[in-house]
């Protein structure tokens, strides 16, 4: 299993992100770093562990802000044994395009911010989010509807899970699975710490996002070296 950290920056800092009430987070209180950059925040949390990737979700740029392209390069250039997954809130092509001029970056394209719905399923480099709230799907429901414009890669996004410590929602997993069973599910939401994961894997899910488990430290180095079979010095 690989678990992908998650960054969540608003207004040029990292903050905690919570049940994606985007008005109140906060920045981030972690016991893994004392920093608020994108940069510094990366560094620390690739000297705790080496991740193979790391999920960005840039909120200033999904509330429609102008993506600071200039932040992805040099992010690339210090980290490039890192693949970056970002959600910078695309919409149509133009917004796409963008992102996929930065090698090293993986295009997110989120359910609750897709326009262009054409875009799917894309290029191999390509993610889905089919993100939720409160039970209910958000975006063009043919995103849920039609799972023939699902890319490989799909994350289910619970955000009201998103660090409320509920546990991963289990039965959206399998419903996903029952609908189209070849494809790469993404877990994210609510995972807690071990327990949580060793579940997630028992499921069947071989990538899990996490958090508030991570800096709270509910996940850590031991347990993150179990689940990924990966052996450190």
């Amino acid at each position: 299993m690989e678990i992908i950290p998650v960054i969540d920056l608003m207004g040029g800092r990292v903050v905690h992100a919570k049940a994606g009430l985007r008005d109140f987070y906060e920045p981030i209180k972690s016991v893994l770093t004392c920093a608020t950059d994108l940069r510094s925040v990366v560094a620390d949390l690739n000297f705790f562990f080496p991740f193979n990737t790391v999920y960005i979700a840039d909120l200033d740029a999904i509330l429609g802000k102008e993506l600071a392209l200039e932040q992805y390069q040099q992010l690339v250039a210090d980290f490039p044994n890192i693949s970056f997954w970002v959600d910078a809130g695309i919409r149509e092509e133009s917004d796409l395009a963008r992102l996929f001029g930065i090698e090293g970056i993986r295009p997110v394209l989120a359910s609750e911010t897709l326009h262009d719905v054409t875009l799917l399923p894309g290029d191999e480099d390509t993610i889905l989010s089919l993100d939720f709230r409160q039970g209910q799907f958000l975006g063009d429901y043919s995103l849920w509807e039609d799972e023939k414009l699902w890319p490989h890669q799909v994350i289910l996004m619970q955000l009201d899970y998103v660090g409320t410590r509920q546990g991963p929602d289990i039965s959206l997993f399998n419903k996903v699975l029952d609908k189209n069973k070849g494809v790469n599910i993404v877990m994210a939401g609510g995972v807690r710490g071990g327990k949580d994961l060793e579940l997630l894997k028992e499921a069947g899910v071989a990538k899990v996002l996490v958090a508030s488990a991570l800096h709270d430290g509910g996940i850590s180095r031991a347990i993150l070296e179990k689940i990924t079979k990966k052996a450190l010095p």
